[in-house]
């Protein structure tokens, strides 16, 4: 009764208007059934191997009429019912205390400026009754096989293996590949915590090559989250738990970053220059933090902490979290991120860094030459990695784009991973630049312009030709000048 989750869950099944619980009381888990095998079977207590998988529904039904919807044919009404009212289910785990397993739960009410890029359709057969739920998987830590960070990776895996084509490792699996290389003596289960380095075996053992970035600012945070989520590559968010009240860190923890919500109004600035990216428009995100509960709200509410053990008292960037304090409340333990983890596959080469420095430098001699040539440019950009298959559905569906742009571009031999950078203005629609994510960083990465805006890329047409070439030290730059001449 003292579990944060069950206070999180509750508000969360309000919010998703539950009406109604259907137990499965016999039901198999592989994630569990491999960690009983590994760990719990070892014990002298004697713990069940097989779970319970509770249900949740947005409809009122009886246990009666669901009686009789198993012995009727599948025309019944209440199935379809139930098909169209399904939230999602939770695995429950027969150990003490972290008994939360597998869980995949209906993200919040739809709005349009909510983004779950991750998730996915999960099929879910209830007693032959075919189920389905958009969602991404989350599980509590158990503190025995899984700390907090082999949860986050676990459920960050969900999302790889669909999109890089791997095996999902159970916890145990996960936290064994993680220490089985560290060469202390500490004991790895029951285990208390991963570092950056071991993170980085677990994801090293399904053949994905982890980046880390250091976060410790908001306006890093929130562009190398966008970057990667737009396309449904997730990131573990390495953070350290700041204690309001005592002015003191409590301890790391890691969290599965799994979507994010935009707001209008101004973006802004990222960095001395006026520089401007569609990233700062971020205002919350939400994570799967195995000691909260699935899809937990995160807020950039521009609140910095200062430590009692700081030097001179220095103040840091921090979010709000879903934490208890030790007086039970809600609202005083914050969030100090330090690192992001992104799991990449290992064609992946250009990291997001290198073409954000590139559009960085563009956008300053873009504005200059503009300037020249007498026209002010208020560009925001939207720099993002995607699939090449995702870019041409956009170029298909587009139905603005001149017939023989659209058909040169959906015809162009492109790598399958890109870096997609667009330049918007209050006046114009856009001009965006193709970058080659699967190329070395000193090679000509720079791609293609998709003129979305002939009066756009006029503009930029006019400043490349205006360009001294020789002047400029970046080879990105200069093939977009380049391409622009030519057109």
């Amino acid at each position: 009764a003292k579990k944060l989750h069950l206070i999180y869950l509750e508000g969360y099944f309000d919010e998703l208007d539950a009406k109604t619980i259907v137990v499965e009381k016999k039901y198999v888990d592989r994630d569990f059934l491999e960690d009983f095998a590994a760990y719990y079977v070892r014990s002298f207590a004697r713990y069940e191997r097989v779970c319970t998988r509770i249900h949740f529904f947005a409809h009122d039904f009886t246990p009666e009429e669901f009686e009789g919807v198993l012995q009727e044919t599948p025309a019944d009404p209440l199935i379809e019912e139930m098909q169209k009212s399904y939230l999602g289910f939770i695995v429950v785990k027969p150990i003490p205390i972290t008994m939360i397993g597998r869980t995949c739960l209906r993200t919040y009410i739809s709005h349009p400026d909510r983004k779950f890029p991750l998730i996915r359709c999960y099929h879910v057969n209830l007693f032959g009754i075919k189920l389905e739920v958009q969602s991404i998987p989350y599980q509590e830590q158990d503190r025995i096989v899984a700390a907090c960070a082999s949860s986050a990776i676990w459920s960050a895996f969900h999302s790889t293996a669909h999109l890089f084509q791997h095996q999902i490792p159970s916890p145990y699996e996960i936290t064994s590949s993680a220490t089985k290389d560290t060469p202390f003596s500490n004991r790895h289960f029951p285990n208390e915590g991963l570092t950056p380095d071991q993170m980085a075996y677990a994801i090293r053992s399904v053949h994905l090559e982890p980046n880390l970035i250091e976060a410790e600012y908001d306006e890093i945070v929130k562009a190398t989250i966008y970057a990667y989520l737009k396309a449904g590559i997730p990131l573990v968010f390495g953070v350290q738990l700041f204690d309001e009240s005592s002015k003191l860190i409590i301890g790391r923890h890691a969290l599965t970053v799994v979507g994010y919500r935009l707001e209008g109004g101004t973006p802004q600035k990222f960095g001395p220059n006026d520089f401007y990216l569609s990233s700062s428009r971020i205002k919350k995100i939400y994570v799967h933090d195995d000691q909260v509960g699935p899809f937990a709200r995160m807020e950039f509410d521009d609140q910095k902490v200062t430590l009692n053990t700081s030097p001179g008292g220095s103040s840091y960037d921090s979010l709000s979290t879903s934490w208890f304090n030790k007086s039970g409340q809600i609202g005083d333990i914050r969030a100090i991120p330090k690192i992001l983890i992104i799991p990449l596959y290992h064609k992946i080469r250009i990291q997001y860094e290198v073409i954000l420095n590139t559009i960085y430098d563009l956008d300053r001699l873009v504005k200059a030459g503009a300037a020249g040539i007498g026209k002010r440019l208020e560009l925001e950009w939207d720099i993002f990695f995607s699939q090449l298959n995702d870019l041409k559905t956009e170029i298909f569906d587009d139905t603005n784009l001149p017939p023989d742009e659209k058909k040169g571009l959906l015809l162009a031999e492109l790598p399958k991973y890109i870096w997609r950078a667009s330049a918007t203005t209050p006046q114009y629609e856009r001009i965006e630049f193709l970058f080659d994510a699967t190329d070395i960083e000193q090679g000509k990465l720079f791609l293609q312009i998709v003129k979305y805006s002939p009066q756009l890329n006029a503009i930029f047409q006019s400043i490349a030709v205006g360009s001294d070439l020789a002047k400029i030290d970046s080879l990105q730059i200069r093939a977009i000048f380049e391409a622009l001449r030519a057109t």
